[in-house]
């Protein structure tokens, strides 16, 4: 077989043999040499993305001690708890807030929310310096369900916000004392004046008793006038529990008191309240009544003697509103946005606190007055939200 191989072998096949080694092997070393250049390319790449990344990771890691420096210095309390509420961390202002606190303790969010008031500020008690903290707190879950918690301490605005509201008490006692200066005058003089008439020697018998009756006339005005002060000045002070106020009772309460009044200057009154006799409302059901009893009086004031009055009831969206319809003239439309101010009024002989009172007893109810024209009727409407099931 081999010297089959060498017979059939010539010179020229060995020659194109090797020719095409040389060949295949040139072709080998250029690809190679361009994998090598390839590779160096690669290489230079991979060089720039290593120093780009190594750069944002140092941006990054500087941003995330900026973050970190300014969430500790914020001057409201962050804590960041796990999945399990463990803390995982808590700056210098929750810190100083809570100082029991301490990173891996547990979080325990329902120990402050049982000493937090209807306003949502919890009150706690320093126990170093006897003072009390007022803070409000918000919580914001993350996507990897940790959870972090802001405390702010609203002390200081709790501080001006009730020094505020002392100076508006101090000033609404001021122009109470103008008002009542001022309203006190006519009818003490016109008393004065009357029981300056019973001196008189000549005076009969018939003229003593008509005087001596429009002198307690005036005298009960002044005591009523002097009842309506008094209850603005008072404000929110009631001694009145607040309380479960059954619908029915208020309707009837409402009637048997404002009835006899329509009845006796000639007005009609009728209430529509159908079908709700298991609603009721969370109120202090006298201050409510009187409130209601006042709107109810104020549309007596301006219709005409054969004038009617309408009380209509309805439950609407979970609350219950009280539509009080008169075919008075209605309120002139320059005046309605003072309508509930305090000490404004339009009447020779008003007070201008009877709506301001109202629409205080109804605001502290969660509730809602009003006033619109609607058909030719003036319409005081109140909504106040329904009590929930007991």
């Amino acid at each position: 077989m081999s010297n089959n191989l060498s017979t059939n072998t010539t010179p020229e096949t060995l020659a194109a043999t090797f020719a095409h080694f040389n060949a295949v092997t040139d072709e080998l070393i250029k690809a190679y040499q361009q994998l090598e250049i390839k590779v160096e390319e690669l290489n230079t790449q991979l060089t720039q993305a290593n120093d780009e990344l190594l750069q944002k990771s140092q941006a990054n890691a500087q941003l995330a001690q900026r973050l970190a420096t300014l969430v500790n210095e914020l001057p409201a309390g962050v804590i960041e708890t796990d999945a399990q509420k463990q803390i995982i961390s808590l700056n210098n202002a929750a810190k100083t807030m809570l100082p029991e606190l301490q990173s891996n303790a547990l979080w325990s969010e329902a120990a402050l929310l049982r000493q937090m008031d209807a306003d949502g500020v919890i009150h706690l008690a320093d126990p170093h310096s006897g003072r009390t903290r007022y803070l409000t707190l918000q919580t914001c879950p993350l996507d990897d369900r940790s959870t972090i918690f802001l405390l702010h301490d609203v002390g200081t605005l709790r501080h001006l916000h009730e020094q505020l509201a002392q100076q508006n008490k101090l000033a609404s006692m001021g122009q109470m004392a103008a008002s009542l200066a001022h309203q006190l005058r006519t009818p003490l003089a016109t008393a004065l004046l009357y029981a300056k008439n019973l001196e008189r020697p000549t005076l009969s018998a018939e003229e003593r008793q008509k005087f001596s009756r429009k002198i307690v006339d005036r005298l009960q005005a002044l005591e009523g006038l002097t009842q309506e002060m008094l209850g603005f000045v008072r404000q929110n002070i009631s001694s009145e529990q607040i309380t479960r106020y059954p619908l029915p009772e208020l309707v009837h309460e409402l009637e048997q008191s404002f009835a006899p009044q329509c009845e006796g200057h000639g007005v009609h009154f009728q209430i529509h309240a159908a079908a709700l006799e298991q609603a009721s409302l969370t109120c202090r059901p006298k201050e409510l009544a009187a409130a209601m009893i006042g709107l109810l009086e104020n549309a007596l004031q301006h219709v005409p003697a054969d004038g009617k009055i309408t009380l209509e009831v309805l439950n609407l969206k979970n609350c219950l509103t009280f539509r009080i319809r008169d075919n008075g003239p209605g309120i002139a439309p320059e005046l309605v946005p003072r309508i509930f101010e305090p000490f404004f009024t339009t009447r020779a002989n008003g007070t201008g606190l009877g709506l301001a009172i109202t629409k205080r007893v109804i605001d502290a109810l969660g509730g809602e007055l009003s006033y619109h024209r609607e058909d030719d009727s003036t319409v005081f409407s109140v909504v106040l939200p329904q009590a929930g099931e007991p």
